[in-house]
């Protein structure tokens, strides 16, 4: 009985220690939006793509003036600008709300920036959350703010 107890405190204690990892945000599973997607849905315009530091080479998030574009189950999805929140370069905005989902970019404090000529590109932490306030999807990486 005492080695059971003890087995149980130690678990206990293991628990307060801080030594486990926090849960981890569900991730979703975004799909890059190609220029297939692009042309036959018409997401032309200047703003920011968001490129995640573990995700390859496409975007899987396009940031416009009016729009936020996210490509789900290889369904494009808008999501509408919130013109209220920051802006960011090439009219971009930090926010997006539509009926499923939120979005958010902003740059990383203290992340790298380069600007080359109209082309500004920085690292930034993209968060998209579900209609009920829950991260989906929680990543990293670099936005490029170009005309288009």
């Amino acid at each position: 009985m005492r080695k059971l107890a003890c087995a149980g405190l130690a678990v206990v204690l293991a628990s307060c220690s801080g030594s486990e990892k926090p849960p981890e945000v569900p991730r979703l599973a975004l799909q890059p939006i190609l220029y297939a997607d692009v042309t036959g849905n018409k997401l032309y315009g200047s703003g920011c793509n968001f490129v995640a530091s573990d995700g390859g080479m496409g975007a899987v998030f396009l940031a416009q003036a009016e729009r936020g574009i996210i490509k789900l189950a290889d369904k494009v999805i808008s999501l509408p600008v919130d013109p209220a929140s920051p802006g960011l370069p090439q009219a971009a905005r930090e926010r997006y709300a539509g009926s499923g989902y939120k979005a958010s970019l902003t740059r990383v404090p203290g992340g790298k920036s380069i600007v080359n000529g109209v082309v500004e590109i920085f690292a930034a932490h993209f968060v998209l959350t579900d209609a009920n306030g829950v991260a989906v999807y929680d990543t990293k990486g670099d936005a490029q703010c170009k005309p288009m």
